[in-house]
């Protein structure tokens, strides 16, 4: 994979809400605050249990900005990362009826934190028009995607009649990357226009925190 200064940035069809962004500092830690949650997030990381730092990571984002939804992935790849050759597993879930865990397959079918599954699928002609782009935005290229509208979920994610119906219509996802690699994301959700540039800095400096514990659980053996 080339490195990001390399790479040439993935830019999602035109309709959905121009979503690049590089973290600002100057919105990261801007209250004593968010440095004891941060504190108390990087010593849970050297925790070996797993579920406690999932936990820690979701107690962090739910006080720094809210949200209704929160699911971590891990990606792996065998071969040259693409969107048919990535397996995807689900490690953490706040709402595990909607996104289940331990769920692992490629990305055919799009849920809304990138994973598949649940629900019924929808035929080729629906599959959602920016789905494609997405995927090489934010699993391959490692690049962040903040959805402001229900409109911007429907053209991503093959699960947003049931996003719509939970009022759900605001989405970060956010890469988790070891190096130039992505090996997973971090994926909130809650109800329209919930987040913004300043949000989406913090929540990559948390999961970068964590990328070293989301690298080992993806390395576990499926149970």
């Amino acid at each position: 994979m080339t490195s990001s200064e390399d790479r040439t940035p993935t830019t999602l069809p035109p309709g959905t809400s121009d979503n690049t962004t590089a973290p600002s500092k100057s919105t990261l830690l801007a209250t004593s605050s968010d440095l004891a949650h941060l504190s108390s997030l990087t010593e849970h990381a050297k925790d070996d249990d797993s579920p406690t730092i999932w936990a820690e990571v979701n107690r962090v984002l739910a006080q720094h900005f809210g949200h209704s939804l929160f699911t971590i992935l891990t990606y792996s790849s065998s071969s040259t990362p693409d969107s048919s050759t990535l397996v995807v597993r689900r490690i953490y879930s706040t709402r595990e009826d909607l996104h289940p865990l331990g769920l692992r397959r490629g990305p055919g079918q799009q849920q809304s934190d990138a994973s598949s599954g649940g629900g019924g699928s929808l035929g080729k002609s629906e599959i959602p028009p920016q789905r494609e782009a997405w995927i090489q935005r934010v699993l391959i290229d490692g690049e962040t995607w903040r959805g402001s509208t229900k409109e911007d979920l429907k053209a991503v994610f093959e699960d947003w009649e049931l996003l719509w119906s939970l009022g759900l219509g605001s989405v970060l996802n956010i890469p988790v990357r070891l190096g130039t690699k992505t090996i997973g994301s971090l994926n909130v959700l809650d109800k329209e226009h919930a987040y913004d540039e300043a949000d989406l800095s913090f929540g990559t400096l948390v999961a970068q925190m964590v990328a070293g514990r989301v690298d080992k659980a993806g390395r576990l053996p499926i149970s």
